[in-house]
């Protein structure tokens, strides 16, 4: 798809209300008018490719020209990966099935592929199982993932069919979560989202981290109004926590646990994991990695192609005036200068 063909449709897919909503966020930070506003994100729109949720999250409202130049945008960000990422091997990230079978030893959980596996196979995976994940191959932000309660499943075999007519042909173990994340929100596996550049030379670097915790009762990751932070090599938290409008939070709504007494031991292990993960295909420069905080250590649920960097590039996050471009050019070095934005 050419780049005037992905900006049409995501100008035809505009969340008005959501849209709204930050505008109005937007009016009361600023005190511009609302009209103000919205011809302020039509020209950023229209000179840069930028969205509203990236008008709202790189705080263009009070940016001079220079610091909104540091920014990904739509737009900069499907040119980067088009240089950053070969087509051909995208396969391998954005089918869960055949990722799954390329990182089999950074997922520390069995699993069952549902497009080779017969009745009996799937038998012998549920058995001593209370609960499974099953997973439809192509699917993001925790669509297309439904958790399984089997003493709610009697009839097996209507349930091995049913998966299989509805495109659900990943079954997984559950990841049991560890104490720490669990403090937080014990109601779902919290997902933690490492993003990863491998420059010319070889060297993998970790850009930036973002942390998603549920805010309530939710049992998949990512379908509600998530809170996010960053994390620090030594397991604490070393950015402000925010929900997508940028309100910051003490503690979590749910749990009532504050925020600066979370350590989770593991993060630099999980830093290292995701590294090792993206040296094994260098073809995908520029990957997300979601992890999760087992009770046996940090695991790799999947990687992403699309690595998501609204949220890395949020003003609440670190109070920063320069984007994610900056650091992924800081990176690239001399190299950055082949990326035609």
């Amino acid at each position: 798809m050419s780049v005037r063909g992905w900006m049409l449709r995501k100008f035809k897919t505009i969340n008005r209300d959501r849209m709204k909503q930050h505008v109005e966020v937007i009016h009361k930070n600023s005190g511009k008018s609302k009209p103000y506003i919205y011809l302020s994100m039509i020209g950023a729109m229209l000179k840069r490719g930028a969205g509203y949720t990236d008008y709202f999250r790189g705080d263009y409202i009070h940016l001079n020209s220079a610091e909104r130049d540091t920014f990904v945008t739509a737009k900069k960000f499907y040119k980067l990966i088009h240089y950053l990422n070969d087509d051909y091997y995208k396969v391998i990230l954005d089918d869960k099935l055949v990722f799954n079978r390329y990182f089999k030893d950074f997922l520390h959980r069995g699993y069952l592929n549902l497009r080779e596996a017969d009745f009996e196979e799937f038998l012998v995976f549920l058995d001593g199982k209370q609960v499974v994940f099953a997973k439809k191959p192509i699917g993001e932000g925790g669509h297309g993932v439904k958790k399984i309660d089997l003493a709610a499943a009697a009839d097996k075999q209507a349930l091995y069919e049913e998966l299989i007519s509805q495109g659900y042909l990943l079954l997984e173990e559950a990841i049991v979560q560890c104490e720490a994340v669990n403090r937080l929100n014990p109601c779902v596996v919290n997902s933690f989202r490492v993003v990863t550049l491998r420059k010319q030379n070889g060297e993998v670097v970790i850009l930036r981290n973002a942390f998603r915790i549920n805010q309530d009762t939710a049992t998949v990751i990512g379908c509600t109004n998530d809170l996010y932070f960053s994390m620090g090599e030594d397991g604490r938290i070393d950015s402000n926590v925010i929900d997508d409008y940028g309100n910051v939070y003490e503690t979590h709504p749910l749990t009532g646990t504050k925020f600066k007494d979370v350590v989770i031991s593991d993060v630099k292990e999980a830093f290292e994991m995701c590294r090792a993960a993206a040296k094994r295909i260098p073809q995908e420069r520029y990957i997300g990695w979601d992890v999760a905080f087992s009770v046996n250590g940090p695991v790799i649920v999947e990687g992403n192609q699309y690595p998501g960097y609204g949220i890395l590039q949020h003003y609440k996050l670190k109070n920063q005036r320069t984007g994610h471009l900056k650091e992924i050019a800081d990176v690239l070095g001399d190299e950055m200068r082949k990326v035609k934005l």
